[in-house]
């Protein structure tokens, strides 16, 4: 007896990614093609066998009899297809490259991307760093983490953190200087970074001083000055007890966790930039890319204990949790 002829290979895929799924959405999301793809193959799959597949309701879509009979055996058909290809094909190690200002990667990125790394072993990660500020088109990187006032339009974007600056110092400099509000700081010799704003871009203790109602909370004279320093610089000085830093929480979240550095009191302002992560339009869906992505935003989600921190009294201890 002669085989009957096969639907099309495309329909039975989509047939069995929204059967498995229960979702023409999610099917089109897994398959990286539209949602109206999606049904459309499946009409088409139903039109060929002549039976409905899918009971359709307005938010969700049930199987038939007859698509309970054949979601089974086609998701074990593509299951085995999936296994003998991968058996075939030369093992290759995926590769992700990630691109951000050495700050960001030395102070955030790194103490925590192990987490990463450990859930997923197979993928191959590069760190590309750059200065914060550089938005030049980098074909080589496949997820960039940009700090900017405004998310660019050439890129798939998700804000990561809205940054926050605040002041801190490491337990030593608040006991030898009994630094407990805001009008403490000038006996204390302050980290000054004077670089040029850059639009705001950089915490600026006269903005910090404003907010604070102290207009001359600083004295620079007893100021160590840091000119253009490079990632990371200020917060290392600050954790080795040079004096009173105002930093980017994003930055100082890690040591603020383990105790190495306070901020003993608001408020804690914002710069008007943020951190977004970013990689070209459609390579959001695929698999490495958007597993980073989602791993990224739950490790930055942690930061909101210090969002709702914002314009806190100036006396008030503002600690974190990890």
């Amino acid at each position: 007896m002669p085989l009957s002829r096969l639907p099309s290979l495309l329909s039975l895929r989509a047939f069995e990614a929204a059967a498995r799924r229960g979702s023409i959405k999610e099917a089109a999301y897994e398959l990286s093609v539209t949602p109206g793809a999606v049904s459309q193959q499946i009409k088409a799959l139903e039109a060929d066998l002549g039976v409905a597949l899918f009971v359709r309701k307005t938010r969700a879509i049930h199987l038939t009899p007859e698509g309970q009979r054949l979601q089974p055996m086609i998701s074990e058909a593509f299951l085995q297809i999936r296994q003998v290809v991968d058996e075939v094909r030369p093992k290759k190690t995926p590769k992700l490259r990630i691109r951000s200002g050495n700050a960001l990667i030395s102070k955030w990125l790194l103490p925590r991307l192990h987490k990463f790394t450990k859930n997923h072993p197979d993928v191959q990660v590069h760190i590309e760093s750059e200065n914060p500020l550089d938005h030049k088109t980098h074909a080589t990187a496949d997820i960039e983490v940009r700090y900017t006032s405004e998310p660019p339009d050439d890129r798939y974007t998700e804000l990561l953190h809205r940054e926050l600056m605040l002041v801190v110092a490491s337990p030593g400099v608040l006991d030898t200087f009994d630094i407990k509000s805001p009008t403490d700081i000038k006996a204390a010799q302050v980290l000054y970074d004077t670089t040029p704003m850059l639009n705001g871009s950089v915490p600026s203790w006269v903005l910090w001083s404003q907010h604070a109602g102290l207009p001359n909370a600083v004295d620079p004279s007893k100021a160590m000055r840091f000119e253009r320093p490079p990632g990371g610089q200020i917060v290392d000085a600050a954790i080795a007890g040079a004096g009173v830093a105002l930093c980017g929480s994003l930055l100082v979240y890690s040591a603020l966790s383990d105790g190495r550095l306070v901020c003993p009191f608001g408020p804690v302002v914002e710069t008007g930039f943020s951190y977004f992560i970013c990689c070209h339009p459609g390579r959001e869906r695929e698999e490495h890319i958007h597993e980073f992505m989602s791993w990224a935003r739950k490790e930055a989600a942690v930061l909101s204990t210090l969002n709702a921190m914002r314009e806190p009294s100036p006396g008030a201890d503002i600690s974190v949790e990890v």
